[in-house]
């Protein structure tokens, strides 16, 4: 499972939202923490496709990485907890590096339910830089 995780992980660093979403169950879940352009909670695949489109949309060199992955139940019910970081590059050229939290649910190797909590302040002035016109030079 942890394995499956991680690859998981990995599509996201190639921004592959297709094989994200052959991860989720069709009724599945996804939370992000926040009242900002990716907060909320979206309900199955169709809107958590939406959801991954929006994301690389916003963040199209955005690169997570896994840090501990703890895992724990069997196949019909398994919990994963992730720390994560994030990177990316904002569109006036301002690095973006943030720090987040995931838990997972999954069935027979299904996401069931996937709640993300990263640190909204640092996302929500991301995400102004980024809906800021561009000024013309």
């Amino acid at each position: 499972m942890k394995l499956k995780t991680l690859r998981c992980s990995c599509s996201t660093l190639v921004h592959d939202a297709s094989h994200i979403v052959t991860q989720f169950a069709h009724d599945a879940n996804l939370r992000f923490a926040g009242s900002h352009a990716l907060g909320g909670e979206r309900h199955g695949r169709a809107d958590i496709a939406a959801w991954f489109a929006r994301l690389f949309e916003l963040f199209p060199d955005i690169v997570f990485t896994p840090l501990p992955v703890v895992v724990e139940g069997w196949p019909l019910a398994t919990t994963v907890a992730t720390r994560f970081r994030v990177n990316a590059t904002l569109p006036n050229g301002t690095p973006y590096a943030n720090e987040g939290m995931q838990y997972l649910r999954l069935r027979f190797g299904r996401i069931l339910e996937d709640r993300i909590y990263e640190d909204t302040a640092q996302l929500e002035a991301a995400l102004a830089t980024i809906a800021r016109p561009k000024t013309v030079a």
